[in-house]
């Protein structure tokens, strides 16, 4: 049984928790765990950057930072995504918000389950499994 939480750090947004779960599952569906421990964190661009700072000492905005805690048998992890970066992403590539949100929350879902986009060809079959995904996948992610 795989346990996804849904914490919401912003004022101005309501998120549709149970098409988050859903979206979550649907990205990790050929995987074999065990048991899943996912805590999703919809934050600001402050909080992200001082991850970057910190964990990756790297100054710069980020839209995802992903954090493994566990993945053998089992996987337990955080996925952090700035909602400020969601939004000027969704204007910079015309695409609605909840599309935005979708992409980002396939993005670090594979990245904990293997997925890389560090070189052209790594990056071709991440995005191509990420648009695989989000093609079986019409609802939601917030009321926009």
């Amino acid at each position: 049984m795989n346990e996804i939480n849904i914490f919401n750090e912003c004022k101005d947004i309501d998120f549709h928790k149970d098409h988050i779960i859903q979206l979550i599952n649907l990205s990790l569906k050929a995987t074999k765990y065990n048991q899943v421990k996912i805590n999703l964190i919809f934050c600001d661009n402050d909080k992200l950057n001082s991850f970057k700072r910190k964990y990756f000492d790297d100054d710069v905005l980020t839209d995802i930072v992903t954090f493994p805690i566990k993945n053998d048998n089992d996987l337990e992890a955080e996925i952090y995504i700035s909602f400020e970066m969601a939004k000027l992403n969704a204007d910079e590539f015309n695409v609605s918000l909840n599309n935005e949100l979708s992409r980002l929350i396939i993005h670090g879902v594979l990245h904990l389950i293997g997925f890389n986009d560090n070189t052209k060809d790594a990056k071709k079959i991440m995005f191509s499994k990420q648009e695989e995904i989000i093609s079986n996948f019409q609802k939601d992610i917030c009321y926009e």
